[in-house]
């Protein structure tokens, strides 16, 4: 498992794990030790904020706000993440379900992917880029993911995300 990531660039001198991570990160204390604690933040997240981000993506046609770490869960909790969430290969499947927050968050990817399709990679700025790549390889990773989050992964895709 890798380090909390800030920003998406690995600092220089530090190597980025396989999984993503930043080795040798001074962010590496934001991480819970407990997944399954940092699984039920995240599914909180997801609950409380969902709805306004689904409004701010209506509103400005793009992302203005902090949360792509509860959109875009990986194995490295982001860096300005103020609960230092992050799933792993042995918790993600707890994002799905009737406990989950799954329909609110397919609502968002799915969104993120219109905007997406009908505007272009400014929709979401660069900084999250390295997000988004991340996010991407590690679910493409994972068995058993939801039909749903397979074409919100074939949709992203085409796009050009940078590691940073």
């Amino acid at each position: 498992m890798g380090q909390a990531l800030c920003p998406a660039d690995a600092p220089a001198g530090f190597q980025r794990s396989s999984a993503g991570g930043v080795s040798g990160s001074p962010f590496r204390g934001k991480r819970s030790n407990d997944a399954r604690q940092s699984l039920e933040e995240l599914v909180q997240q997801q609950k409380r904020k969902c709805y306004d981000i689904i409004e701010e993506l209506d509103r400005f046609g793009k992302k203005v706000s902090h949360w792509i770490w509860w959109i875009c869960p990986t194995d490295v909790p982001g860096c300005n993440d103020p609960y230092g969430t992050y799933v792993t290969k042995e918790t993600a499947h707890g994002l799905f379900g009737e406990q989950a927050a799954e329909q609110e968050w397919r609502q968002v990817l799915e969104k993120i992917c219109d905007l997406l399709e009908s505007k272009g990679m400014k929709v979401i700025p660069s900084i999250d880029h390295g997000r988004i790549h991340y996010f991407l390889k590690f679910w493409r990773s994972l068995p058993n993911i939801p039909i749903w989050l397979e074409k919100v992964i074939r949709r992203m895709d085409p796009f050009d995300w940078p590691p940073r």
